[in-house]
């Protein structure tokens, strides 16, 4: 007879393994994987106003926004030249400064033409480009060895040439060698300007950023003359005044402000015009020799007639030989024309009466 199988019990279990396998090792603590960190986003493109090269190669010496911080200023030149000048950093460019200024004030002018033209920033700033450009074809190291303008790398034919491309480049649609910048009104009002100021004076502006101006000092030696001394107070005369002569505080009313102690005297009357003198000439005429104010009378005296300094009596005398050489000359040449006028009459009284003859 077949027996029943026997099972077999599981082997006892020691400290949590049995005893027939092995336990499973424990793994290693996971190291944490560290992210690659995240890239930041591009920068935004730049807009147009904040260009600084264009896809022609014009490199912007001023983007858009510096034009439009320099018109926001208004009418504040001198704040305007400051701002220009930090921003080209002209003392660097230009150390001269008489040819700093120059270059200064024509950037402004460009400018200051663009904004009345209702031109945009870019725009503006696109035709500053383009003339410093033209400027910057002027400049020659070696200017003091030329002979004549003639001999200058740039003449006024090529400078206006580049000009002349320049505005082409930038006033017709063909990107990128191309750009649209300025419509066909706008570039022949901006070649109208360039025609009468940089290129009208080509030569002058070409002389002055190339050459510094020359200082001379002279030094001269004039002689000042020196004021005449006065004249001897001592041997002054009295001059009394003349008839009908006020004060001006004597008109000032009938109830006697200002009048003083002159109320109630004779117009002309000496003794009103001593008390309102306020003692003036009393004091005067004490200090005088005696005898000097005999003679006056209520006119002028013939002492204070014949009182005249010698400047006043050469002028007088200049004045006098002046008037009757005039008067002289007035009559010769009456007296002629009168003996012009009877001959001529005449001549016709002659004519007349062989007329009446014939």
């Amino acid at each position: 007879s077949s027996a029943a199988p026997r099972r077999v019990p599981p082997p006892p279990l020691v400290r949590g393994r049995s005893l027939g396998r092995m336990a499973p090792k424990a793994k290693p603590p996971e190291e944490p994987v560290e992210e690659p960190p995240e890239e930041p986003p591009p920068p935004p493109e730049p807009t147009e106003d904040e260009v600084t090269e264009l896809s022609t190669g014009l490199q912007l010496p001023l983007r858009g926004l510096d034009v439009g911080r320099i018109w926001a200023l208004g009418e504040d030149y001198e704040a305007q030249v400051v701002l220009l000048a930090e921003l080209l950093r002209l003392e660097e460019a230009w150390p001269s400064a008489t040819q700093r200024q120059i270059v200064r004030d024509m950037y402004m002018y460009n400018l200051s033409h663009s904004k009345a033209m209702c031109l945009t920033q870019r725009q503006a700033a696109v035709f500053h480009a383009m003339m410093a450009r033209v400027l910057d074809l002027m400049r020659c190291p070696n200017t003091w060895q030329q002979a004549a303008p003639k001999d200058m790398p740039c003449d006024t034919a090529k400078g206006f040439q580049e000009f002349q491309q320049l505005l082409l480049n930038h006033s017709v649609s063909s990107p990128p060698d191309r750009l649209d910048i300025f419509r066909v009104s706008e570039a022949k009002l901006l070649t109208d300007f360039a025609s009468v100021t940089l290129f009208k004076h080509f030569l002058l502006y070409q002389f002055c950023t190339n050459c510094e101006q020359e200082v001379q000092t002279l030094r001269v030696r004039r002689t000042i003359q020196r004021p005449l001394p006065p004249p001897d107070l001592a041997g002054a005369r009295h001059r009394p005044r003349p008839k009908g002569w006020k004060l001006k505080s004597q008109g000032l009313g009938q109830d006697g402000v200002g009048g003083g102690g002159s109320q109630g005297a004779p117009e002309g009357s000496g003794e009103a015009d001593m008390d309102a003198g306020g003692g003036a000439a009393n004091a005067t005429s004490r200090d005088l020799p005696e005898g000097s104010l005999e003679g006056a009378v209520d006119g002028v005296s013939a002492e204070a007639v014949e009182d005249v300094s010698p400047e006043e009596q050469e002028i007088n005398r200049l004045v006098s030989e002046n008037l009757a050489e005039k008067e002289r000359e007035l009559e010769a040449k009456l007296a002629e024309r009168e003996e012009a006028f009877l001959q001529k009459f005449a001549a016709k009284r002659e004519e007349a009466k062989a007329g009446k003859k014939k």
